[in-house]
């Protein structure tokens, strides 16, 4: 069962995630408490965001493994509501998959990170996206940016919301 809360005035971009696409049933919220009921876990989200970016919303899958979506907007102040800036995925596991511990076969614009005392391994992907990929306290964590100003790099930002996650 998939279940998305979104928060009140926001809607989601034309190009949603796959994650998201697949939803069978939408459930309108203002919190991400109802996820955390849900998912019968606290969900970490970040107490930085950068410039424009705001929480949009919640999504929870509860198999194979129960995980947690969080989608944050960009209102970027000169190309105006980018849509979908980018999303955390919060999966709870036994132990740590081996994509989140290391940069494997293609290290090109791979590098391993610590952040918080935590190795983090950040990837800028040749479609012009990054990610963030860690393992804390038995889950996943998986940050993916998908939007924002032509070639530019988020890498810098989005360190600081990884090292704001409570």
């Amino acid at each position: 069962i998939l279940i998305l809360l979104l928060a009140g005035s926001c809607t989601l971009s034309s190009t949603p995630t796959p994650e998201v696409s697949m939803l069978p049933e939408q459930v309108t919220s203002a919190t991400i408490a109802d996820v955390e009921e849900l998912a019968g876990f606290d969900v970490r989200e970040p107490s930085y965001l950068p410039t424009g970016v705001s929480f949009g919303s919640a999504a929870y899958q509860s198999t194979p493994n129960p995980f947690v979506i969080l989608q944050f907007q960009l209102k970027h102040e000169t190309y105006g509501d980018m849509g979908n800036f980018f999303q955390i995925v919060q999966e709870r596991q036994s132990e740590a998959p081996a994509d989140v511990l290391k940069c494997g076969e293609i290290s090109e614009g791979c590098e391993i990170l610590s952040i918080n005392g935590i190795s983090v391994v950040y990837h800028q992907n040749p479609a012009g996206t990054e990610g963030l990929d860690w393992y804390a306290d038995g889950f996943v964590f998986r940050l993916l940016r998908t939007a924002g100003e032509p070639n530019k790099i988020y890498r810098d930002e989005l360190i600081k919301v990884v090292e704001s996650m409570k």
